[in-house]
């Protein structure tokens, strides 16, 4: 009886195993997940757009390193508290941010399109989206802080412990493979038939990637003219025989929504419009970012009209362009507010004592609330510098199709200007005042100063875009800012040349980060440059 009772047990739980076994993949697989084979890869290409844009945990990189720096390093923006890049106090864990979120973020995604697209010949356009993307994502890295994880960099899912601690590739490495891997996919992409179907800038439109890839391509290649000359103008050439952008509707404008919150809002702006109240008040647990007098003065002693769209005065809402005054970068937050040597104090200042509080910066310009919509796209490149390097390459001799030096120059000017409206209608520049800046003010096409008149217009042209402003301000030291020599600055007084990588690379990679730094002229500071950066 007891062996009966013991067999039949035996038998039901076998049975009950067996059953198991035999359903055993069906009941253990989430019907919910996703997998490789259910997994929509445009999810990722969205993914990897809206962080490039600085969406990572809610902004969290181009708060630090496209605002707190490169702005005010760059003298578009200026701020009298804690703004580490207004006098370039060192700041590590800031500097490193970029670092810290990118690989993960915007890389990984385009890295992972690739490994799961590679040769599959319904995934053509996809697979090359992908690559243009990783090109825009790791060109950004580089030209930050140098030497990076480039060729190992995103492909930890293929198990190689290679992958896990990646090597720091040489930027003069990484620029001709980024070079190769632009054109070698602004001619695939055309080829395939998927479609594009989750992509913020184009929709899908594979023509407009194409130009989009050439662009990228010019600007790459310029950052080669003191390094590779030969090189810089091959590519250079190249580009622009490929198709590059052509008007300001070509213009790579990442989309945003201000219906989905913080996650899909333009950060950038969203940052920047919270500074102030309505009355002009500080917002409260946010710092004063205002306009920089260098770049207030530029405009408005060249009679620029962009000097209407971009500045307000915040006091009083007055757009009036003769109005106008930026703030000399190197301010502190004392008791009074004490200008650098040299720099003059704003005259008849007073006190702003609204709501009991102290405010001595509250009659200096700031950025126009019109350019700050929280559905105002992020422009990753634009026509506007397209023209304006094809001016540069007019005036090395370089062929550019045919364009003068002189035509260039305008088309940029004028897609700068025009570039605006982009960001909110009420911000056009009409078409009489384009005409007068460019035939009548200061800044109207001299052969003479070309290099510089066309990377002035540069400088203002990438206005939001701060890494790129800073990036080309290091290629060619156009315009001439002065620098700010502000107590306890970690440069000596002198505009910093890269951002530091992360600390916690010397622990977790730490060979690979040791031979990197080893390369770097000044060791892992902020006076070290770039290879391309001579």
């Amino acid at each position: 009886m007891n062996k009966y009772i013991k067999n039949s047990v035996f038998l039901i739980f076998l049975g009950i195993a067996m059953s198991c076994n035999k359903n055993f993949q069906e009941l253990n697989t989430d019907a919910n997940s996703a997998t490789l084979s259910s997994y929509n890869q445009n999810s990722s290409l969205s993914k990897a757009q809206l962080e490039y844009a600085g969406n990572s945990d809610f902004s969290y990189e181009t708060w630090r390193v496209n605002i707190i720096y490169s702005s005010l390093m760059m003298q578009h923006l200026a701020n009298n508290s804690w703004y580490s890049g207004d006098k370039y106090i060192e700041n590590l864990g800031w500097q490193s941010s970029y670092f810290d979120v990118a690989f993960r973020d915007q890389l990984k995604y385009a890295t992972d399109i690739i490994i799961n697209t590679k040769g599959k010949p319904n995934l053509v356009t996809l697979y090359n989206a992908a690559r243009i993307m990783r090109v825009l994502i790791a060109h950004r890295l580089t030209d930050i802080y140098g030497d990076i994880p480039y060729s190992d960099a995103g492909f930890g899912s293929l198990g190689d412990a290679k992958y896990l601690n990646p090597k720091y590739d040489n930027q003069a490495e990484i620029y001709p493979d980024m070079l190769k891997q632009l054109d070698s996919a602004q001619t695939e992409i055309t080829t395939g038939t998927d479609k594009l179907t989750n992509d913020l800038i184009y929709k899908g439109d594979v023509s407009l990637w194409k130009k989009f890839a050439n662009s990228l391509m010019l600007r790459l290649a310029m950052r080669l003219v003191k390094v590779d000359v030969a090189n810089a103008q091959k590519w250079a050439e190249k580009a622009v025989a490929n198709g590059a952008f052509s008007s300001n509707d070509d213009n790579a404008l990442i989309k945003h929504d201000a219906s989905g919150g913080r996650a899909t809002v333009n950060r950038i702006n969203n940052i920047l419009g919270n500074e102030w109240d309505a009355t002009g008040m500080k917002t409260k647990g946010k710092q004063d970012i205002l306009l920089s007098q260098t770049f207030v003065d530029f405009l408005k002693n060249n009679n620029d009209p962009r000097l209407g769209i971009i500045a307000v005065l915040r006091n009083n809402n007055d757009k009036t362009p003769a109005n106008q005054i930026g703030m000399p970068n190197g301010y502190d937050n004392g008791t009074t507010i004490k200008p650098i040597t040299g720099a003059p104090n704003y005259p008849g200042e007073a006190d702003d004592t609204r709501n009991g509080t102290t405010d001595k910066v509250y009659k200096y310009s700031t950025i126009n609330s019109d350019l700050l919509g929280l559905s105002a796209p992020t422009c990753v490149i634009s026509y506007a510098e397209v023209a304006l390097l094809k001016a540069e390459m007019a005036v090395k001799g370089w062929n550019n199709g045919g364009v003068s030096a002189q035509v260039a120059y305008d088309n940029g000017v004028k897609a700068s200007m025009k570039q605006f409206a982009q960001y909110n209608s009420a911000s056009t520049v009409a078409d009489a005042d384009i005409t007068t800046y460019l035939t009548a003010s200061g800044k109207k096409w001299d052969a003479a100063n070309g290099l510089t008149l066309i990377n002035e217009q540069y400088w203002v042209a990438t206005f939001f875009n701060w890494y790129e402003t800073w990036a080309n301000w290091r290629r060619t030291g156009i315009p001439a800012l002065t620098p700010v020599n502000y107590t306890g600055n970690a440069t000596g007084g002198t505009i910093p040349r890269r951002m530091t990588y992360p600390a916690t690379e010397a622990s977790d990679n730490k060979a690979n980060f040791n031979t990197a730094v080893s390369r770097l002229s000044n060791g892992n500071t902020m006076t070290s440059r770039v290879w391309w950066d001579k």
